[in-house]
């Protein structure tokens, strides 16, 4: 510990040196604060109250004395000491490229201080160490991050696939759609058709009546055959009387053909014994 050179400065440092001795910290800072005040421009005081600072872990209020403590400084021990002290709060917080720099400087004014050589390289394998811990974290950021391209890829494709699923299954269904209207309107249409079968079958019955009448003799006779045929059985049997109706139809079958009425008269009646005669 260094001791201040003012009277009552000194003995508030002094009695700082005590406490800090007995590892009272704080009641250190307290005789070290008092002896600012005595003597503001002393970088004793500002050294010691860091160094009582650090053993309590406040380690950016030390700083702060610690850089004062350098501003005033005069000695050379002082400031390389102080050095010392800033690489040690830097070590400890893992700010290591600064704790080298720091014991570094301390080593330019003091070569033979073997605890600041010996705090320098525990400092730059501290540093190297945390290089290659960020090397490798930033290496496994970009794995991870390469991971996350492909798993958004991987997904972006299989949404893709599934709306091609989904597509195709609704194309499906518009087919199955389209299948079931198609067999409704088949349906529709053998139905129409085998209503109107079942109407032809309906109709072919009055057909087979007719037919049926014609044979029987009821229908009307299709062509003259017929009615020459029907005729005789409308002509009067021999001895009957002729009717208007009958010498109306004999008279035009005369006008049709070219016989004459007695050779009709001939192919119509079986020759009997001569009737008298008949007023007609």
């Amino acid at each position: 510990m260094i001791v201040a050179c003012s009277p009552s400065a000194e003995k508030l440092n002094n009695d700082g040196n005590d406490k800090f001795a007995e590892e009272a910290y704080l009641e250190a800072l307290a005789a070290y604060q008092e002896a600012q005040i005595e003597s503001p421009e002393l970088a004793e005081p500002y050294y010691n109250a860091a160094n009582a600072l650090y053993r309590e872990g406040a380690y950016p209020e030390a700083l702060a004395l610690i850089e004062q403590a350098l501003s005033f400084a005069e000695e050379e021990a002082l400031a390389e000491s102080s050095h010392f002290n800033k690489g040690n709060i830097a070590y400890n917080t893992q700010a290591f490229e600064k704790a080298v720099a720091d014991y570094s400087n301390a080593l330019l004014l003091n070569p033979e201080d073997q605890d600041a050589k010996y705090n320098l390289e525990l400092a730059l394998q501290q540093l190297q160490q945390q290089q290659q811990e960020q090397q490798q974290q930033e290496q496994e950021q970009e794995q991870q991050q390469e991971q996350e391209q492909q798993q958004e890829q991987s997904q972006d494709g299989q949404g893709q696939e599934d709306e091609q699923q989904q597509e195709q299954s609704e194309n499906g269904q518009q087919e199955e759609q389209n299948q079931d209207q198609q067999q409704e309107q088949s349906q529709d249409g053998q139905g129409q058709e085998n209503e109107q079968q079942q109407e032809q079958q309906d109709q072919p019955q009055d057909s087979q009546q007719q037919e049926e009448q014609n044979q029987n003799g009821q229908g009307q006779p299709q062509d003259g055959q017929n009615q020459d045929q029907q005729q005789p059985s409308q002509m009067p049997q021999p001895g009957q009387r002729m009717t208007a109706e009958q010498a109306r139809q004999l008279l035009a079958a005369i006008a049709e053909n070219s016989e004459t009425l007695q050779e009709k008269l001939g192919q119509m009646f079986v020759v009997p014994p001569i009737p008298p005669v008949q007023d007609w």
